[in-house]
């Protein structure tokens, strides 16, 4: 029975190895691990059928030779545990120093024991179709590789959340069916079980993790997501750096048609084939139905791209020849994987880059250089820092006088937001305000920051105490596509108790382009509360004499530039005073900013402009610096 049962295995092993070679393998470690302990096992199972076989003609065979050919098969036992452990610590968070340390003590354990099995004696047992070995020799085996399955368990247990949940389930069933195994023919010599069971464990990982076919994308051959994490994933940890290239095909046709989308499939399928064709390239499609093409180094992906290019151009001259649509490639080439920090950082930022083509498509390709990659890594740095700084309350704001040229003091002030990172240092507004405005991080902002104005003039008193008549407030671009803002900032007004005549809300030329519907009707509501409007930026655009006509604004403001143009240039002085009289006509106040010398204050206000705002009087300034300069400034 026993050789008949050992036969099965070499039958089952055969079949495996028949399977696995068929496919190309991706190249991931548990792939190269597997293969060897299937290797050892395989040994294994062989010199199991070849012990057998000699015990039943030891007449034939000198006794050093019959010795060494037991004690080899159940050392290669030993063997199968020691790679069944390696195989299973794969998965486990770790550097590969550390792992290459503990490699080598299990190492050292597998030597020991497989000295002490051929150095110690071994006895044979055979009666009729009865054989099996016994003896110190044996007892040893014993000791060691059931020490291999307990010390794989036991990790498997205890940082079990840290592995692939089917490579836990797979191997935790292995090392059990081993124990229940050993245990039987610990207990009962002449059922020999240990090799059919790791047999049995092969066949479990095999159909569990290792079957090649899993690795594959079934519509287009291609390898799939989850082989392209493992494999990016070995590299990094191996810190052996590779180029990649992510193209995505972008369907021209009607989308929902099932005929374009099968049309589209059929050309993801072809480009693979014939990508696959050439020498050195992994490809990979990803979740998002996108091609990923991996190569050694930058020359071969330039080559792989320029290949790529011309297939899928003429691929779609034939199909437009057969009357089909076609696809609008785009393609984001890394020359170096190392020049990114991680697996999850090379994937966003592909990603990044991806959408950015789409958004853009002007030029269909691009090459992520230093540059590139350093202005990415900055604005990841810059988002995350000001979701830090919104989650931490970080965000202040900041205060600069604005005087009345009429009443001789400062009424009012514009709110100015302002971020410290994590060691209170100042982050100019030059580089957070751009990327909260594209990733809608400044609509948070902008909340935080008019809430904090409300409690401000509200607790403070600034109007009995300090003479001030409101606080102007930025409406971001982002702000002005939300339909809820009036019910928003109404909200917090009457939260706070403060009368709508304090808060005076600036929009921007862009904000009313983009989203001019609601807006108005946001202005609109705010307006009936009792909110004043103004228009910034005035002379920072080309249409704002429109907006000045279409917008219902109190208050325009001349921005720096137009402020510091009128002192500079005679042209520029004339559409000035030609505006400012435009505007004071339709019975609307202006603020000049950028005032920064006395001779610029005494001759703007000559003009008759209401407001003057700049560094003539102060910079922004935080709260308790801004009521000290008011109580001064205005005698309060």
């Amino acid at each position: 029975m026993n050789i008949q049962v050992q036969c099965c295995g070499v039958v089952i092993l055969l079949l495996i190895w028949y399977f696995s070679l068929r496919q190309r393998p991706v190249g991931l470690e548990s792939e190269k691990l597997f293969l060897i302990t299937m290797g050892v096992t395989s040994f294994c199972v062989i010199m199991d059928i070849t012990s057998i076989v000699a015990i039943h003609n030891q007449g034939l065979l000198s006794d050093f030779l019959l010795s060494l050919i037991c004690k080899t098969y159940i050392v290669s036992l030993i063997w199968v545990g020691y790679f069944g452990l390696i195989y299973a610590s794969t998965d486990f968070i770790s550097t590969r120093v550390e792992r290459r340390k503990k490699n080598q003590i299990y190492t050292l354990i597998v030597l020991t024991g497989t000295i002490l099995i051929y150095y110690l004696p071994i006895q044979y047992y055979l009666e009729g179709k009865v054989v099996y070995t016994y003896g110190p020799s044996c007892t040893t085996t014993y000791i060691f590789a059931l020490l291999f399955v307990l010390v794989t368990l036991y990790k498997v247990g205890i940082r079990g959340r840290e592995m692939n949940p089917k490579r836990r389930r797979a191997i935790v069933i292995w090392m059990i069916i081993w124990i229940i195994a050993a245990v039987t023919q610990f207990l009962n010599s002449n059922l020999l079980l240990v090799g059919f069971a790791s047999v049995l464990g092969i066949v479990i990982l095999f159909f569990e993790l290792e079957n090649p076919e899993a690795n594959l994308d079934r519509e287009t051959g291609a390898y799939n997501a989850h082989a392209l994490g493992e494999y990016a994933k070995l590299s990094y940890e191996k810190r052996e750096g590779f180029s990649a290239m992510l193209l995505a095909l972008n369907d021209m046709s009607v989308m929902g048609s099932e005929k374009n989308t099968m049309q589209f499939d059929t050309t993801l399928r072809s480009v693979v084939r014939y990508a696959e064709k050439r020498k050195g390239v992994k490809v990979f499609k990803t979740l998002e139905r996108e091609l990923v093409f991996l190569t050694a180094d930058q020359k071969r992906l330039q080559e792989v791209y320029q290949d790529v290019k011309d297939y899928i151009e003429n691929f779609c001259d034939e199909k437009k020849g057969e009357g089909q649509g076609g696809v609008a490639p785009i393609y984001v080439l890394l020359p170096d994987s190392l020049l990114l920090g991680s697996v999850e950082e090379l994937f966003l930022m592909l990603r990044h880059f991806r959408v950015g083509k789409r958004e853009n498509p002007e030029e269909n390709s691009i090459l992520l250089d230093e540059e590139k990659i350093g202005h990415y890594k900055e604005k990841e740095e810059s988002e995350a820092l000001i979701r830090a700084a919104i989650e931490e309350d970080r965000v202040e704001v900041f205060y600069q006088p604005i005087y009345s040229t009429k009443q001789g003091r400062f009424t009012s002030a514009e709110a100015l937001v302002r971020i410290r990172d994590v060691n209170g240092d100042m982050i100019p507004p030059g580089r957070f305000i751009p990327i909260a405005e594209k990733n809608g991080q400044v609509a948070k902002i902008g909340e935080i920051v008019f809430e904090k104005v409300c409690a401000f003039f509200r607790d403070n008193r600034l109007r009995e105490c300090y003479g001030l008549e409101y606080v102007e407030v930025n409406l971001s671009v982002r702000q002005c596509e939300d339909a809820n803002l009036a019910e928003n900032y109404i909200r917090i007004m009457q939260k706070y108790g403060l009368e709508p005549s304090c808060i005076n809300l600036e929009i921007t030329e862009s904000a009313s382009i983009q989203t001019r519907k609601i807006l108005l009707e946001n202005m609109q509501t705010l307006i009936d509360y009792g909110v004043k409007f103004s228009l910034d930026d005035f002379g920072n655009g080309e249409s704002n004499l429109n907006y000045i006509v279409d917008m219902p604004v109190s208050i325009v403001k001349f921005d720096r530039d137009m402020s510091q143009a009128y002192f500079a240039n005679q042209k520029a002085k004339f559409v000035m005073e030609a505006s400012m009289r435009m505007i004071h006509d339709m019975e609307l106040e202006i603020v000049s900013e950028g005032v920064e010398t006395k001779e610029q204050m005494d001759a703007i206000a000559s003009m008759g402009i209401d407001y003057i705002q700049g560094y003539y009087f102060s910079k922004p300034l935080p709260e308790e610096e801004f009521l000290k300069f008011i109580r001064d400034a205005n005698g309060r």
